[in-house]
């Protein structure tokens, strides 16, 4: 399986995009005289403070020397960049799965790769980093049946490959809620279903994975299916949420609102059985399919 990219490196833009622009307010400079300097738009200036993207070497030179950056603020960003460099290739960059995903679905696969700690809820679909390629092949069968075997063969690798954050130096931790509706539901035939829980059951002897499985005897719990992921990441203050929508995902980083799906998720997790009981219930679901 291909290495997942450093979890930091998505970050490294970041910080250098906050120290830019704390730099620019110290100088109290606006964006519009920044872009003025560097001959370029006000958008470009605020790429570079959001992160999204680094400037050249000499629209950074410029910059640093507008700000009177000191010795050591040039040091900093200069090294926070240089390090980023060594941070590898992500998968996702390749041009197979670029031709896939794109927008807001490339997105969700930096954020993922770069988070410490997801939590989710997956609704009526066994969480996507826990599925099998035989349960993963099912649903590209079935959803992507207008598509072409390569399209739906990249789709699958690349679910796979998603799951390498879970085994990396590093790995994320995971904390799953899924509904028992979407583990009663014989994706692929019983043959493939079975396997599907019987790897639910190894992965819940994972140290940094915690699955959850809300019964439908929780009542209107057991039947919200609505799709959502918490991303948490290291170093940093700020998380994101990932909404499953019919264009593709929607992000939403707003703190107050992230608390808000952290409350929703905290609600769905009240109603879910226990480690030891989700473990029993997956167990009784695969004797059922024999």
């Amino acid at each position: 399986m291909p290495a997942s990219v450093n979890p930091n490196a998505i970050f490294a833009m970041r910080k250098v995009g906050e120290e830019l622009a704390r730099l620019r307010e110290k100088a109290r400079l606006r964006q519009d005289d920044v872009a003025v300097r560097l001959g370029c738009t006000r958008h470009t200036v605020s790429k570079f403070e959001r992160g999204k993207a680094f400037p050249t070497s000499e629209q950074l030179e410029e910059m640093l020397k507008l700000y009177d950056a000191s010795a050591d603020e040039r040091a900093d960003v200069v090294a926070t960049i240089d390090r980023s460099k060594s941070y590898g290739r992500a998968w996702y960059e390749q041009t197979r799965f670029q031709t896939l995903y794109r927008g807001s679905s490339y997105r969700y696969l930096a954020l993922e790769d770069a988070s410490s700690h997801i939590s989710l809820h997956s609704g009526t679909y066994v969480p996507g980093l826990l599925q099998t390629r035989e349960y993963v092949e099912a649903l590209a069968e079935f959803g992507q049946k207008n598509e072409s075997a390569e399209h739906r063969e990249v789709f699958v690798e690349s679910r796979m490959n998603r799951k390498g954050i879970l085994s990396r130096s590093d790995p994320v931790t995971l904390d799953a809620l899924c509904l028992e509706a979407g583990l009663q539901a014989v994706v692929g035939g019983p043959e493939v279903m079975r396997a599907q829980l019987r790897h639910l059951l190894s992965c819940a002897e994972q140290q940094n994975i915690t699955l959850r499985v809300i019964p439908l005897a929780a009542g209107v719990a057991g039947v919200s299916s609505s799709l959502f992921t918490i991303m948490d990441f290291p170093g940093a203050d700020r998380s994101v949420v990932a909404m499953d929508m019919a264009r593709g995902d929607a992000f939403e980083d707003d703190p107050a609102n992230v608390r808000r799906f952290r409350r929703k998720f905290a609600n769905l997790a009240e109603h879910a059985l226990d480690e030891k009981a989700t473990v029993q219930r997956i167990a009784e679901i695969e004797k059922e399919l024999s």
